[in-house]
């Protein structure tokens, strides 16, 4: 018999929730809680969430300026913040790798773990150019990090969708991943899947080549992300 180990669970809110809804979440989870799990709420509702393990959904890589609009990984920390995702599909239409390289950085410098999200776009996986794509952002993304960091896997055209890679296709690329890693003499990391992990398709992919796995809009049902813990912890 396999013996599964708890995975980690980091939940990205994204924009999905208001402080009513996010307070009633926070309040059935809590009975739940423990040090695998990360949330990742709006900035509006972090205060809400104060008795977890807290990260946030992206900082910029200055400590303070004239940067309307922008969260501050210094200021995140002076609020008890541990993470900060850093790379997600849906932010970088705004950051090239340069950039989320800086804010990694940045983000260390201030003692956050960052969680830097990679993956492929449709485009790029019709072009079997999912590879060279991971190879890039790795290679740029990791300039010069020294300390602890998580890896998240994301084929950005799967997130929002109700079917993920097959568990043969993660773990083939999380191989791939991890020899870019020692490549990169990259060796204090966690590596998670995100990208379609619901409560529908995480019976399917758990694997212990995997350390962890980010969930998002699933994560804003209680139900469906107790499934989602229960099959972690099997």
């Amino acid at each position: 018999m396999v013996i599964i180990m708890s995975k980690i669970v980091v939940c990205n809110q994204k924009m999905f929730l208001s402080y009513d809804e996010a307070e009633k979440i926070s309040n059935e989870l809590l009975k739940y809680n423990d040090e695998n799990l990360i949330i990742c709420p709006s900035a509006l509702n972090m205060d809400l969430y104060s008795k977890y393990n807290i990260g946030a959904q992206d900082c910029y890589y200055e400590d303070s300026g004239s940067f309307t609009g922008e969260i501050s990984p210094y200021h995140l920390a002076l609020k008890g913040v541990k993470y900060v995702i850093v790379g997600h599909s849906e932010r970088r239409c705004y950051d090239d790798d340069k950039t989320i390289n800086k804010k990694i950085l940045a983000a260390q410098k201030n003692k956050l773990i960052p969680i830097l999200c990679i993956g492929e776009s449709k485009y790029d996986r019709d072009l079997n150019r999912t590879a060279e794509v991971l190879k890039r952002q790795l290679t740029i993304g990791l300039k010069n990090v020294k300390d602890e960091i998580y890896i998240a896997y994301e084929p950005a055209w799967l997130i929002g969708k109700n079917k993920s890679l097959s568990i043969n296709e993660i773990e083939d690329t999380c191989t791939y991943i991890r020899k870019l890693l020692k490549g990169l003499r990259i060796s204090n990391y966690k590596l998670l899947y995100g990208g379609s992990v619901t409560d529908l398709t995480i019976e399917n992919i758990i694997s212990n080549k995997l350390d962890g796995y980010l969930v998002g809009k699933t994560c804003c049902d209680v139900d469906k992300l107790l499934k989602i813990i229960k099959c972690t912890k099997m």
